[in-house]
């Protein structure tokens, strides 16, 4: 099942809110999210305000979204 992240890019001065790029990872070949991407993702992009959004069937990681520590402390377990 494909995930969504956000990955926050740096402010520039003329920026109104945080810049940010829509990243959907480990979708699936047939997916319309791939398929259909050229036609769905420029409007989508208005609706949204992302910068880009990046859809892939590999995994991408991002640092600042891990909570696996989070799950570890709900879960009891101290770092």
């Amino acid at each position: 099942m494909a995930r969504l992240q956000i990955l926050e890019l740096p402010e520039g001065s003329n920026d109104d809110r945080p810049p940010f790029v829509l990243v959907v990872d480990q979708a699936d070949n047939d997916s319309p999210l791939i398929n259909d991407g050229p036609d769905i993702w420029p409007d989508f992009k208005n609706d949204t305000g992302c910068q880009h959004v990046i859809v892939t069937t590999e995994t991408i990681d991002i640092p600042a979204n891990d909570t696996t520590a989070y799950l570890r402390a709900a879960d009891g377990h101290k770092e």
